[in-house]
């Protein structure tokens, strides 16, 4: 009986869900015909067979999560060819084709050569093992090794041209993922077997690591009441903390870079990076305290039991006096959120502030277990064209600028910065005649009356603009009082007001100075590309590889972004 095979392009099948029914799916991308996200048949028969080419200069995202990869997706570049088959004994699909390669210690050595395939398979077993692999130096930006272990010995992966010496001992049914930055000329863990350790087997401090990520669990019957984390471990280590135990565990936070409080409560989860060069543990991800000013009785905030809490304040939820409890952790943070009408005051130690409707206010413990205003605000008049309201809808371009400017208060809370903007005015005006480019409106808002009028009235600090002009964001760099003005285009997306904002504070583009004040290119800060949400600092890490986001004591590495603005030259937006 003849197969049943089909060459299909996007443009055909009008998305990227390849379809189910066939024994071989061709799939071609091309310029003009390509889908950014991909996803295998999600009903095949044994030995199905997917071939996925692309001559495409954009990169298309494959699902991968029914692969035996340990990836969720895989980026499908220009020039390369992936087979996939179907293994109804394994329930997945098996990656194949010429990008692939399989090494092991008898046939290879322990060396894997540089410049291999995109993938490399590299696997050890009892007859054919070594103590130690070794990455190759060079290889192709986002190139994948992935090392399988079926020996009973344990092995490791040497440091040498790893970004980080991370943890690698590899036990019997190990996988470790490895991928190459070539920004950083080196390879990262992408994935590491996750050693699972029971709370009640640790002695208060966790023991030495045998791999690059281990999750502590707590439970009912699984419970100790404080935890440290190990004294050293691998450069970016990571540790994970969960529980589903009705108990509370402290944390201890002696070897934890400024956390605050650390209580573990059921449902909760705690990660954390060793960054080795600090001999500390950085804390990345945790849950945060959320109440409502009503709520809290006699104005008086509970001890704080999370790194952040959050107080929300509105008309209907709002008291004329909130307290922050005494002696709390260092690095612990209160944060107000407020929508009310009314003022209200913050009383903290033997100061006080009052908080006004817009605000967004941080407090922090220091060293000295004193409350510090650690924010300050500054107001912002957001203004759009009526050709802009026309265009999209009064609704919709509103909607849409308070969400770019939500996004802006996000990086600055991100990034560690001294300020918050605080939205005191949307208002639309009529765009002249004559506004062709962003450059000519932002140059003629410095003296427009109308808009002038508005920034004194509110007592706004700046400007932003979004209108229909050509261009995608534009603002003056290092701002005066006169030129504290930026604007962007709704022919693009909302993340252009945080750049723009960024360069009305002082912030150049990655690379054109060797000051701090810049993105940094390599991960793509605000300023350097605006992918992620950071302005660039060397005291953030990313996520996925705890790589810092900005250069210490050089370029690329801000300090706090502070509210006094002078200059006024114009600068080019994204």
């Amino acid at each position: 009986m003849q197969k049943k095979s089909i060459t299909i392009t996007p443009n055909e099948l009008k998305n990227g869900k390849l379809p189910s029914g066939y024994d071989e799916v061709i799939f071609k991308l091309s310029d003009g015909n390509w889908t950014k996200n991909i996803t295998l048949p999600l009903q095949p028969d044994n030995n199905n067979r997917v071939i996925i080419r692309s001559s495409a200069k954009f990169t298309a995202v494959l699902d991968v999560t029914p692969v035996d990869v340990p990836l969720n997706t895989l980026d499908i570049t220009t020039g390369y060819e992936y087979k996939f088959v179907y293994s109804q004994a394994l329930e997945m699909w098996v990656i194949s084709g010429d990008s692939m390669s399989y090494f092991t210690p008898n046939n290879n050595g322990p060396v894997i050569p540089e410049k291999p395939a995109f993938f490399v398979f590299y696997t050890i077993a009892d007859a054919d093992w070594v103590p130690e692999i070794f990455l190759p130096a060079k290889a192709d930006n986002g190139s994948y090794i992935i090392v399988r272990s079926r020996a009973a010995y344990s092995s490791k992966v040497s440091t040498k041209n790893m970004l980080f010496a991370s943890t690698t001992q590899i036990k019997k049914n190990d996988e470790y993922t490895f991928k190459f930055l070539s920004n950083f000329g080196g390879w990262v863990i992408d994935s590491a077997p996750v050693r699972t350790l029971r709370a009640d087997s640790i002695d208060f401090q966790i023991p030495s690591l045998t791999s690059q990520h281990t999750q502590v669990e707590f439970s009912n019957g699984n419970w100790i009441e404080a935890i440290k984390l190990p004294a050293v471990a691998g450069d970016r280590d990571k540790v994970s903390l969960t529980s589903s135990a009705n108990y509370t565990t402290t944390i201890d936070s002696s070897n934890v870079n400024m956390p605050g409080m650390m209580k573990l409560h059921t449902g909760e989860r705690y990660d954390f990076f060793y960054i080795a060069e600090n001999k500390q543990w950085q804390l990345m991800k945790y849950p945060d305290s959320i109440y409502y000013a009503k709520d809290i009785q006699n104005g008086n905030i509970m001890p704080l039991i999370r790194p952040r809490t959050i107080i929300k304040v509105g008309d209907s939820n709002w008291q004329p006096v909130l307290k922050l409890p005494l002696g709390q952790q260092y690095g612990s943070r209160v944060i107000f959120q407020s929508s009310a009408t009314y003022p209200f005051q913050v009383l903290y130690d033997d100061k006080n502030y009052s908080v006004t409707q817009g605000e967004i206010v941080a407090f922090k413990v220091d060293e000295d277990t004193f409350w510090q205003k650690e924010t300050i605000t500054l107001n912002l008049l957001i203004v759009y064209s009526d050709k802009a309201a026309d265009k999209l809808g009064e609704h919709v371009i509103r909607n849409r600028l308070i969400e770019a400017f939500n996004l802006t208060n996000e990086a600055l809370e991100n990034s560690g910065a001294n300020f918050r903007f605080r939205l005191v005015g949307l208002k639309q005006i009529i765009a002249k005649k004559n506004w062709k480019t962003l450059s000519n409106v932002i140059s003629e808002l410095r003296d427009d009356p109308t808009v002038q009028g508005w920034r004194r009235d509110l007592k706004a600090c700046g400007v932003y603009y979004e209108g229909t002009e050509d261009g995608c964001g534009m603002a003056y760099v290092k701002a005066d009082s006169h030129s504290m003005i930026a604007s962007g285009s709704i022919n693009y997306g909302t993340t252009v007001m945080r750049h723009e904002l960024g360069h009305n504070m002082g912030l150049k583009h990655a690379g054109e100075s060797k000051s701090y004040n810049q993105g940094y290119g390599k991960i793509n800060t605000i300023m350097g590309g605006n992918v992620i949400p950071y302005y660039s600092t060397p005291q953030r890490y990313t996520p996925d590889y705890g790589i810092r986001m900005g250069i210490r004591d050089g370029s690329g590495s801000p300090r706090n972004y502070r509210h006094k603005l002078k200059g006024g030259d114009s600068e080019n937006g994204i």
